[in-house]
C-alpha cells in the first residue's frame, strides 16, 4: 500500500508541471486571452496549439511571422480556416 501511494504521489508531481507549460498572451484584434503550447519561442513555419479562453477551444495554427519587442513577442499565425491572427505574448 505504501508503494502504491508513493508512486501515485510521484506521478502526480510529474504530471502537474507538464500541464503548466504554456505561454500566455492575448489576441490583438479581440483582446481575448490565449494560451500557446508548446512553451517555446516558435519560428516561421512551426505549428502551435492556441487555446482561446473566450470560446474554450483549441486550434492548431501555422506560425507565419515572429516579432520580438521590448516586452512582448508578436506571433502572426494562420488558422486552419485561413484567417490571420496576431497573438501578443509575454516577452521571452
Amino acid at each position: 500500500m505504501k508503494y502504491l501511494l508513493t508512486c501515485s504521489a510521484v506521478a502526480a508531481c510529474l504530471g502537474i508541471p507538464v500541464m503548466l507549460y504554456a505561454w500566455d498572451g492575448f489576441d490583438a484584434a479581440t483582446a481575448d486571452l490565449v494560451e500557446v503550447t508548446p512553451d517555446a519561442l516558435p519560428s516561421g513555419g512551426d505549428t502551435i496549439d492556441v487555446r482561446d479562453y473566450a470560446t474554450d477551444t483549441v486550434q492548431t495554427c501555422l506560425v507565419e511571422n515572429v516579432t520580438r519587442n521590448a516586452r512582448t513577442v508578436e506571433l502572426s499565425v494562420r488558422t486552419p480556416d485561413g484567417q490571420w491572427r496576431t497573438l501578443v505574448m509575454e516577452g521571452r
